[in-house]
């Protein structure tokens, strides 16, 4: 899979409004010739962990635990099993998106 990342802002119409980190994230899959744009969103759920949200269902977290951040995948934060351990957030991401079936993928 290739993955190429742009992070958008979606909420800038009021400084007062909370925002959620987003990106547009345009993905290449090796036995598919049609590429895609997806968007990925971290939802602030604890201190220092964001869920990750890929076209509005969730497949993941990352808990920043200093210096590494851990990607854990599974329906929820309580079951959730660590996948990787990454020095970037977008490291962490992109581990995430590598066990997200293909469907789930090919569906946007």
């Amino acid at each position: 899979m290739h993955i190429t990342a742009e992070r958008v802002d979606s909420t800038l119409s009021s400084p007062k409004k909370k925002t959620h980190p987003t990106w547009q994230v345009h993905i290449s899959l090796e036995n598919d010739k049609v590429e895609r744009d997806v968007e990925i969103r971290l939802d602030h759920v604890g201190k220092d962990v964001e869920m990750v949200v890929l076209n509005g269902t969730p497949i993941g977290f990352v808990h920043h635990v200093e210096p590494v951040y851990v990607a854990l995948t599974g329906p929820d934060l309580a079951r959730a099993v660590e996948i990787s351990q990454k020095l970037t957030l977008d490291g962490s991401i992109k581990a995430l998106l590598d066990t997200v079936p293909m469907e789930t993928l090919t569906a946007s």
